[in-house]
């Protein structure tokens, strides 16, 4: 016996919800680029200010400014790779979300999760190192130092450095962390707007209900009339003629 294939299933009009979590997934990526675009401005007018401070002093250690020059370009790597790699997956989701594509958006949802990893991550560090701050304090003195400098102070070149860069360094990482939450919160709305039940609908249709397969057949309800005079449908007998 052969079995015919089943009805493809009618997916249902696309909700509002998609459409409003999709122009919020493009607002996030956008963002994200702002942001990769403010960390690689930064890269670049640090290392001016790093030739800055080196032509205000002429006998900087070699060895800091290249330590220097390093940082700064691995970090910005690191940061600009990260907002580029999610600021892609959105936009490579979006589309595909609006058309109802379920596997985008567990995409979305694989992603909003990798935010929440990196946006507590930070917190997380931090608050792993709050014991060693309630350790006891070591001796004053004793051998465990005998070896190390003493004077901690930072040399000219870092010192220019960082007093010429100092406003501008905060005002960039205040303006990325800014950029970060309003990020997030866009990118949690656009999961709470795919998986409300209309939009859920709209990613997972499902098939109608069929029909029952017997015929139907219109059973009235029995009328009951009860006479008010029940002895009249008694059997007469012949003694009562």
């Amino acid at each position: 016996m052969i079995m015919a294939d089943p009805a493809p299933v009618e997916r249902p009009p696309r909700p509002g919800s998609v459409t409003v979590a999709f122009w919020l997934q493009l607002a996030a990526a956008a963002v994200l680029l702002a942001v990769v675009g403010s960390v690689v401005v930064s890269a670049v007018q640090f290392d001016g200010l790093v030739d800055r401070a080196v032509a205000a002093v002429p006998d900087a250690d070699p060895a800091e400014v290249s330590a220097e020059r390093t940082t700064n370009l691995v970090m910005s790597a690191i940061m600009g790779s990260l907002f580029l790699l999610m600021a892609a997956w959105l936009l490579a989701t979006a589309a595909p979300l609006r058309r109802g594509s379920n596997v985008a958006r567990i995409l979305v949802f694989i992603g909003a999760g990798a935010h929440l990893v990196l946006c507590l991550a930070p917190c997380v560090g931090g608050v792993a190192f709050l014991p060693f701050f309630f350790l006891p304090e070591g001796p004053a003195d004793g051998p465990p130092t005998e070896g190390f400098p003493t004077d901690w102070s930072e040399s000219r070149f870092i010192e220019t450095l960082y007093s010429d860069g100092a406003a501008y360094q905060d005002l960039l990482f205040g303006s990325v962390a800014v950029a970060s939450m309003i990020e997030a919160v866009l990118v949690i709305a656009v999961v709470v707007l795919v998986v409300v039940p209309p939009a859920h609908r709209y990613f997972v249709p499902r098939p109608p209900t069929p029909p029952w397969p017997g015929p139907a057949y219109a059973m009235p309800y029995p009328t009951y009339v009860i006479c008010p005079d029940p002895a009249a449908h008694a059997p007469k007998t012949e003694a009562g003629g």
